[in-house]
C-alpha cells in the first residue's frame, strides 16, 4: 500500500515534460503506446497536445492513447499508463 500511496504523491501530469530535454531509454510495449518517429539521442519535448483521451507529444513523436501518470526521479522520467505500458526518458 505505501507503494501505492507514493506513487500518486510523486506524480504530476505530461506537461511537466515542455521545454525538457530528454533522451529515450526504454520502454515497455503494447498496442495503446506509439514511438513511431522517436528522436535519436537528446531532443526537446516542444508541443503537449491532447486529443481527447490520446495524448501526442512533439507532434507525433510518441503517440498515447491515454493520459500517463508522470513521474520523475534521479534524472529519469517515467511515464506510466494505464495499460501497463511504461516509457522511460532520462533527464539532461
Amino acid at each position: 500500500m505505501a507503494t501505492v500511496e507514493a506513487h500518486h504523491k510523486c506524480s504530476a501530469n505530461v506537461e511537466l515534460l515542455l521545454g525538457r530535454r530528454v533522451r529515450y531509454q526504454k520502454h515497455k510495449p503494447g498496442r495503446h503506446l506509439s514511438l513511431d518517429r522517436m528522436p535519436q539521442g537528446f531532443f526537446q519535448i516542444e508541443s503537449v497536445h491532447r486529443f481527447g483521451s490520446r495524448v501526442v507529444l512533439n507532434d507525433g513523436a510518441v503517440t498515447m492513447e491515454s493520459a500517463p501518470t508522470v513521474m520523475e526521479r534521479g534524472g529519469r522520467i517515467a511515464l506510466l499508463l494505464a495499460t501497463g505500458e511504461e516509457l522511460y526518458f532520462y533527464v539532461e
